[in-house]
């Protein structure tokens, strides 16, 4: 991870935003992952490590499975906020590189990584996830793709998807990182996991949140980061509260009105070999 990577994920205002409104990882993402890792490794599990955890969204999804759950970020405001937050014994929090993982060879069950290869050397992540996995132990990334909005009325899903991008794709359009936004946005199809035992997944992930979490959530994106940074002054989210509370055509606060969200989760899994 380059210096300019590190930069945008340090600042302890953006890990508190992370913290209040990213989205825990999907349940089905989890089933999905603990099932194809128990088709080889036999219970209890003992380790797993979520790298470029931020403050935790994926990490404990993982803890109900694992003796020992670690969550690693390059950013010590990200894992200052993960720890301020744990509840949870078997889950500890450090900071460290995906690229050097500070953990002995063949020492974890699964590796996970949720929102975050886009960023990464990763054919450096991978040898260092390689060399830290056990025979039959399992790399699995995956990410969301682009957010539609869901309501009753086709005309009304459709006006609030179109406020949602042009916020995201016309407002924010100058301040993607766009070849690594494109990985992400492009269901990682340009990545692989190289071993034999390989597969990519796609579902359907939908949530329901209000319209003072959707804008929180857009806030926490690096592009709306950088955005406020260069212009500290613009509000773009009360405009847009605005925009929502007309097309759905209601007198509610924009923390008392509830939207219906749905994206695709790109998933890649790969196992290493059992014999080494």
């Amino acid at each position: 991870m380059n210096a300019a990577t590190r930069k945008q994920f340090a600042e302890a205002e953006h890990a508190t935003v992370y913290t209040k409104y990213r989205p825990k990882a999907d349940p089905k993402v989890l089933e999905t992952v603990i099932k194809y890792l128990k088709e080889k490794k036999q219970t209890p599990l003992n380790v797993a490590v979520d790298v470029a955890c931020g403050s935790g969204q994926s990490t404990v999804g993982l803890a109900p499975y694992f003796k020992k759950v670690i969550g690693y970020d390059i950013s010590a405001a990200q894992i200052n906020e993960g720890r301020r937050v744990n509840t949870l014994r078997n889950i500890e929090y450090a900071t460290a590189d995906a690229e050097n993982i500070p953990l002995p060879d063949k020492s974890v069950d699964l590796v996970t990584c949720s929102q975050a290869v886009h960023w990464f050397n990763f054919d450096a992540f991978f040898r260092e996830v390689d060399r830290i996995l056990t025979p039959n132990g399992v790399l699995a990334v995956y990410s969301r793709g682009d957010y539609v909005l869901v309501h009753e009325d086709a005309d009304v899903a459709k006006e609030l998807t179109k406020i949602y991008k042009d916020c995201t794709w016309k407002t924010l359009a100058a301040y993607w990182n766009d070849p690594v936004h494109a990985t992400r946005q492009n269901g990682y199809v340009d990545l692989a996991i190289p071993y034999p035992d390989f597969e990519r997944v796609t579902m359907e992930s939908q949530m329901d949140l209000t319209l003072t979490s959707l804008t929180g959530f857009i806030s926490s994106f690096t592009a709306y980061q950088r955005f406020h940074r260069e212009n500290p002054n613009d509000d773009i989210i009360t405009p847009l509260h605005t925009r929502f509370l007309q097309a759905l055509n209601v007198q509610t606060l924009p923390e008392e009105t509830t939207v219906t969200t749905s994206c695709p989760i790109f998933m890649m899994i790969g196992r290493k070999p059992g014999t080494i």
